[in-house]
């Protein structure tokens, strides 16, 4: 009996350090969710937003998918960790800076900074997007006094071509900022004309008195609802942010190449999926290792349930 209880605690022994070699191998995969939570510590922070504000105009557009792309470069990040003692020895060329173990750690700094900055960019254009709704229902109204009160000045003015003129520059314009100002020029028209607004006979005194009520809301609303400088910033900050750490992912990318070109491990330093095509980041295109954008998302998770990934309203707003 003695050998039998022998034989089966040497096979779980056997077992246990199996198990362990395959979790040590298949790190970067196993932590699906990336690196484990993580705080920015706002010193850090500070310094990691002077460095993306460096980047000027040499940022690159973020294409989106925050919550796959965050899982993505954890994963690599994880994996350079397990592989610092290789990767800190790779001769880079001269003008190229030597990696480090603290450069490798900075990955993770830097994706919890794109995190931040993704979330403040999507509270302004959430605001803005509020604002933009409530705008309409008053606006509708403007427009419809609009109407009513420049039909009433058509007539007063069928034989004066100043009037006239006065009436075209007002229906020449289109859009809210025109709608704001039309408002505007029309409360002038019945001021001058305060006599025989107040004495026309299709309500046009009342219709002249709600559209000085409107006329003060759609002109705050107009403000609220375009993108404020701060707005602006956090976005050009997000896609600064995002540059930060595609540059370090491709630094630690060229690293991997170098030690484990042809292995398994290179999976582990797969650039990030895209489809052709894709607004700002078909760079990646094409690089070895790469995957299929029709791949099945890992880990459960829809791409239409990340929140702020098609950042609707995004484009064109530029000030």
């Amino acid at each position: 009996m003695a050998p039998k209880a022998t034989t089966a605690a040497s096979s779980r022994t056997k077992n246990a350090q199996n198990t362990r070699a395959s979790s040590d191998a298949g790190g970067a995969h196993r932590s699906s969710g990336g690196a484990p939570e993580f705080t920015l510590s706002a010193e850090r922070e500070a310094e990691l937003l002077r460095e993306a504000e460096s980047l000027g105009d040499n940022a690159s557009l973020f294409p989106g998918k925050l919550a796959r792309r965050v899982i993505w470069a954890s994963r690599i990040q994880l994996a350079a960790e397990r592989d610092a003692a290789d990767l800190v020895r790779t001769p880079f060329a001269e003008d190229e800076p030597q990696l480090t173990r603290e450069e490798i750690r900075g990955l993770r700094e830097k994706i919890e900074l794109l995190r931040v900055v993704q979330s403040r960019w999507q509270a302004a254009q959430q605001r803005q997007e509020r604002a933009v709704a409530a705008f309409q229902k008053p606006a509708a109204e403007a427009a419809q006094i609009k109407q009513s009160l420049l039909r009433f000045f058509d007539l007063r003015f069928k034989k004066s071509p100043e009037g006239q003129k006065r009436l075209m520059a007002i229906r020449a314009g289109s859009g809210d900022a025109d709608l704001v100002q039309d408002a505007s020029d029309l409360l002038l028209l019945c001021s001058e004309h305060a006599e025989a607004v107040q004495k026309a006979p299709r309500g046009e005194a009342a219709a002249a008195d709600r559209l000085r009520e409107l006329s003060p809301v759609l002109a705050r609303m107009l403000a609220d609802k375009t993108l404020s400088l701060e707005a602006v910033r956090s976005r050009k900050l997000r896609d600064a942010a995002y540059t930060l750490v595609v540059n370090a992912e491709r630094r630690l990318r060229a690293a991997a190449e170098y030690w484990y070109a042809g292995t398994d491990k290179m999976k582990d330093y797969a650039p990030f999926p895209v489809s052709r095509g894709a607004y700002g980041g078909g760079e990646e295109e094409g690089e070895e290792g790469g995957e299929s954008e029709e791949a099945e998302p890992e880990d459960g998770e829809s791409e239409e349930g990340e929140s702020g990934d098609d950042e609707a309203g995004d484009d064109g707003q530029s000030p």
